[in-house]
């Protein structure tokens, strides 16, 4: 019994193996699994997010316009005689004082003017107080040789010798005083050369180079020190003409230099256009109760402006890249009891962060596929979910 089982297997075992029925089985298991594929369910629906489209009458944009953060003032000081420095009180990079002493010229050659001008002013006075008793003796003089000549006593001759005496005294007491004049004013002069000798901070600033150091011989004129102000910053902004004429004098922008926030409030725009970049000039001044913006660093401007062009906010989730420069995405339609999505081209007009701005076959209202639509196709059915107007948070 046990041979005769053995040899029933080896038989079929050579059956299977046989170039005849092989085929047969294989054709029957693909057909098997076709059939399978094409019996309908509703687990092989995808369900997916979809977005309400509401139409918009334009959207926002925001142009960013760059210009230069300047001291309010930026000075280059120097004495206004020629010396020797005798002493320079900062070095760079020094906080200064409005009213401080910076620096020094030797003040002897300019001590020994100013005496000079002191002796003049003393030998004016008292040359004029000579002259005003001389035209003092001249005028009681001729006063007594009038009487004379009108009594007969003395003759015309002596007394036109005395009256042209009492002009001539009168003439040297008007040149008396003109020099003492000047004597004085020689000596307020030397007086201001000397204080002039010495450089104060005319604004509270930082000192941003130092020319010259002790002992050097200067020219009149000749920088010593440059230093800029510390307490006042403008930012200097070009601007298209047309957007220039959109600002308003006294109002405050913000603007931005790296990661710092300014209230930038706007002082005047300059009349005439750049002849290099072709705009106006705006001049901001900054106002932040922190660190400055630093004098020569760059900041911005931004504007927002609206765009009047109907289109419709989606989350950019939405979209699919197509061709010439367009983008896809899919509308759920319904279709009878069931709902579908279709193809739709749209133009992007502009893009915020997560979401854009488009315009193309869309209609108020249609419900557009927000995510996961590279696992759809045109015409398949879909379960729709999550419906909601497409107002999209940049």
């Amino acid at each position: 019994m046990l041979i005769h089982a053995g040899d029933k297997f080896r038989a079929i075992n050579r059956l299977l193996r046989t170039e005849r029925l092989l085929p047969f089985f294989l054709a029957a298991n693909v057909l098997l699994l076709l059939w399978m594929a094409c019996i309908p369910s509703a687990e092989a629906q995808l369900s997916v997010s979809v977005t309400v489209a509401q139409l918009e009458g334009g959207y926002q944009v925001e142009r960013v316009y760059g210009g230069e953060v300047r001291a309010g003032r930026v000075s280059t000081l120097g004495f206004r005689h020629a010396g020797e420095v005798a002493r320079v009180h900062v070095q760079e990079g020094d906080t200064v004082s409005a009213g401080a002493l910076l620096a020094e010229l030797d003040p002897e050659p300019l001590k020994a003017v100013k005496e000079q001008a002191a002796a003049g002013l003393v030998h004016a006075e008292a040359n004029l107080n000579m002259v005003q008793a001389a035209v003092e003796l001249a005028t009681e003089t001729t006063r007594r040789h009038r009487d004379l000549l009108e009594k007969g006593h003395t003759s015309a001759q002596r007394f036109d010798e005395v009256r042209l005496d009492l002009a001539t005294r009168e003439a040297q007491l008007a040149v008396a005083e003109a020099e003492l004049a000047r004597a004085r004013a020689s000596l307020r002069a030397a007086a201001v050369d000397l204080d002039r000798s010495r450089i104060h901070a005319p604004y509270p600033a930082r000192i941003q180079t130092r020319h010259a150091d002790e002992g050097a011989m200067l020219v009149p004129g000749q920088a010593v020190l440059r230093i800029v102000e510390t307490d006042r910053r403008e930012a200097r902004i070009g601007l298209p003409v047309d957007v220039a004429a959109t600002l308003t004098p006294g109002r405050t922008y913000p603007l931005r230099s790296g990661e710092q926030q300014f209230a930038g409030t706007l002082l005047h725009v300059l009349p005439e256009v750049d002849g290099r970049t072709r705009t106006l000039t705006a001049l901001f001044a900054l106002q932040n109760d922190g660190v400055p913006a630093a004098a020569g660093s760059l900041i911005e401007l931004g504007l927002e402006r609206t765009i009047e062009e109907p289109g419709f906010w989606l989350p950019l989730s939405a979209l699919s890249e197509a061709q010439r420069g367009l983008w896809s995405l899919f509308v759920v339609i319904p279709n009878g009891s069931d709902e579908t999505v279709e193809r739709r081209l749209v133009e992007v007009l502009h893009s915020d962060g997560n979401r854009v701005f488009v315009r193309g076959t869309l209609a108020d209202g249609d419900r557009v596929v927000a995510t996961g639509s590279q696992r759809i196709v045109p015409g398949q059915t879909v379960v729709s979910t999550g419906a909601s107007l497409a107002t999209v948070t940049p």
